[in-house]
């Protein structure tokens, strides 16, 4: 393609050689030739008259050509300086890496945050110097599967993580990712991505994971502890209740053998002896039930909580008729638990009623429930002597006692397996009372 003053100097040439031969020709036509200097210089003014005329047309074209030209310019011009004005912003705003490889070049271009978080003053430079940086256990990985990515060009989409050192020597934890850009003919030319630092949160990774390990083995020992304490609870239990049987009976053959020798000190002494041993003997049952506690085989079921009931009203028919106790309930719900241990806490609960009644009169033993939306809340409710709110969290505690054994029965480990079966199902226990008004204790089970 011709340059434009090629073009002027071609057409100004051919005007040249045309009015030379067209202009004589023309004045001979019309009769009008005169080789006189007035001739000549007409000939030359029509010359540069036509010429002229032709010469601002052409360049009038090319002036509003250009202009479009230079104003299309401008816009991209402006445009490229908004886009990178953008870009500026964006690398400023950020605390991530921006990068840009161009591949023809081997040469990377990088973000000022490479100086504000690296260290590096070099914002441009060859591929191999990112390579050198990165973590020398990490260099191979993370180089192998770079290349690969390139060479096989499938994805628009890379991403890694690894060590990368910054130029104080310090290590820092990089998330790296790019997005791979394409010529026409479909072949990757560059690629634009940026760089996070995550040291902080591989930080707290391995904290958690340190943590994790140590709770692990902490679980671990704790569960070699628990077998080697429920053994011990099984054998201590079957050790110590032959001896005690042994007592019992001998006491026993003693008192029927010899009891018209022996004065009222004697069978006194003979009596507390034998209620001593099977005390003891209840107390052990109670242990090893209690230490068995959490180590239920059976499978959740759906149980119709007023089924349950009618079989405890039915288990404990005695003891209720003797003190004179009802027990009453309504609609209560169908949950999901195992059958065993929600019997236990009924028993243990239903069992307390009617133990802590009120002399003087009949009491009332209700059971009822809340729907807390992913829980059920029961209550069992009575109008016994009541408890002191001081006591609250002492009676939740094995062995302890709020009343002399002469007044009421029991070992007191009933409400601490109570609780050790609830919070083993994933609920809570707790109590709402006041002397000489009842009780009300609340425990949930998951629905």
């Amino acid at each position: 393609m011709l340059r434009t003053s090629n073009k002027i100097i071609a057409i100004y040439l051919t005007i040249g050689i045309l009015w030379i031969l067209i202009s004589d020709r023309s004045f001979e036509y019309f009769g009008i030739g005169d080789d006189s200097l007035v001739f000549q210089t007409l000939k030359g003014i029509g010359f540069i008259l036509v010429s002229g005329f032709i010469f601002w047309l052409m360049l009038k074209k090319y002036e509003d050509k250009n202009e479009k030209y230079l104003n299309r310019l401008k816009n991209i011009t402006e445009d490229l300086r908004h886009s990178n004005d953008r870009y500026t912003v964006v690398t400023k705003a950020t605390n991530n890496i921006i990068w840009d490889f161009d591949f023809k070049k081997e040469q990377v271009l990088w973000s000022e945050a490479l100086t504000r978080l690296m260290g590096y003053q070099q914002r441009v430079n060859h591929s191999n110097w990112w390579t050198e940086k990165i973590h020398p256990e990490d260099r191979e990985r993370v180089t192998t599967k770079f290349d690969a990515f390139i060479e096989s060009a499938e994805k628009e989409n890379w991403s890694d993580e690894y060590r990368i050192i910054t130029e104080s020597g310090e290590t820092k934890y990089m998330f790296d990712r790019g997005y791979l850009l394409f010529n026409k003919k479909g072949k990757p030319i560059r690629m634009i991505g940026s760089m996070e630092d995550i040291s902080d949160r591989k930080e707290y990774e391995n904290h958690l994971e340190e943590l994790n390990s140590q709770i692990n083995k902490r679980v671990q020992e704790l569960a070699i502890s628990n077998a080697e304490l429920e053994q011990f609870a099984y054998v201590a239990s079957h050790d110590l209740q032959e001896p005690l049987r042994m007592v019992t009976r001998f006491l026993s053959e003693i008192e029927r053998k010899y009891n018209d020798q022996l004065d009222e000190k004697g069978k006194e002494y003979i009596h507390y002896a034998v209620d001593g041993a099977q005390r003891m003997r209840i107390l052990i049952l109670d242990l090893l039930e209690y230490s068995k506690i959490g180590k239920f085989d059976q499978r959740k079921e759906n149980i119709d909580m007023n089924l349950l009931l009618e079989e405890i009203t039915l288990y404990n028919e005695l003891a209720l008729k003797e003190n004179n106790a009802t027990l009453i309930w309504k609609n209560l719900p169908t949950i999901n638990c195992r059958r065993t241990p929600i019997q236990l806490v009924l028993q243990n609960l239903i069992g307390n009623s009617i133990k802590y009644h009120k002399l003087e009169k009949p009491t009332t033993i209700e059971i009822s429930y809340t729907d807390l939306g992913t829980k059920w809340q029961f209550c069992v409710s009575d109008d016994g002597i009541g408890i002191n709110p001081i006591f609250f969290d002492k009676i939740f505690v094995i062995f302890q006692r709020l009343h002399p054994k002469q007044e009421y029965s029991g070992t007191g480990i009933g409400l601490a397996i109570c609780r050790k079966i609830i919070e083993t199902q994933g609920g809570k226990i707790w109590v709402n009372s006041e002397e000489g008004k009842g009780s009300q204790f609340y425990f949930t089970v998951s629905k």
